[in-house]
């Protein structure tokens, strides 16, 4: 189990630095991203709108190395809008974090995020090292979604056995065919924004009593030691051995 802490340094400046935020992004080259100023989402009570009006200013940096250089918006591949800077069409040198920091006069915050630009594997429309993880049961019913977008969705693997919607896709019934990447896109002007999900899909779990009670009825005797711990509040556990002779 990890356990992230969430801590804030007060700088020599005096800014509140919420250090990085735990929402990682990732995006294939030449594909376009948001990246969203996290502190108007988990650090402060407050949206960009009551933020200008309250004379805060919200300026980005990149950190490069131990530095952080401030921004400057192209208006082209990059830009910036109200929260959040766009890239039209992120390229690998744009890997990295990313600073937002709000500030006036006499109050400063700032928190980072952490942006993957990755190349798709040759040949194909993912890569495969910014997938999503699906696991599936054979007979079980499973929905993939489609994560990060919301519309006009197309997922490109379609096997007979799956439904498709607009904001999913529904297999009633998993067979071992269903296994693979499903790919889902957004048009987003003239690009296109994809999501990757693979799927794995496990065989039927099996009941391992049904196959000791049918070994047990062919043979004409066995000793059969049952370890059982018990836990019970309060109370040290104990331990029961119970030799039961079968026949």
């Amino acid at each position: 189990v990890k356990v992230f802490w969430c801590v804030a340094r007060l700088l020599l400046d005096g800014c509140i630095d919420w250090s990085v935020d735990l929402r990682e992004y990732h995006v294939l080259a030449g594909e376009p991203v948001r990246v969203k100023c996290a502190l108007f989402y988990s650090y402060i009570r407050t949206n960009y709108t009551m933020a200008t009006n309250a004379k805060l200013r919200l300026i980005w940096y990149k950190n490069k190395g131990d530095a952080e250089e401030p921004i400057i918006f192209s208006g082209h591949r990059l830009s910036k809008e109200d929260d959040s800077i766009w890239f039209r069409s992120a390229e690998v040198e744009d890997n990295g974090f990313y600073t937002c920091v709000l500030r006036n006069s006499t109050y400063c915050m700032k928190v980072s995020m952490s942006m993957t630009v990755e190349e798709s594997d040759e040949g194909k429309c993912y890569s495969s090292k910014i997938r999503h993880l699906e696991k599936a049961e054979v007979t079980h019913s499973k929905m993939i979604t489609c994560p990060d977008i919301e519309d006009y969705l197309a997922p490109y693997k379609q096997p007979s056995s799956v439904t498709v919607n607009t904001t999913h896709i529904w297999i009633p019934e998993v067979e071992e065919g269903d296994a693979g990447n499903y790919t889902c896109e957004l048009q987003y002007g003239s690009k296109q924004v994809r999501r990757t999900t693979q799927l794995k899909v496990t065989g039927r779990k099996r009941f391992v009593m049904e196959d000791l009670i049918r070994y047990l009825k062919g043979t004409s005797a066995i000793q059969l030691v049952c370890p059982c711990t018990v836990y019970m509040d309060f109370m040290q556990s104990v331990i029961f051995d119970k030799l039961t002779r079968m026949k």
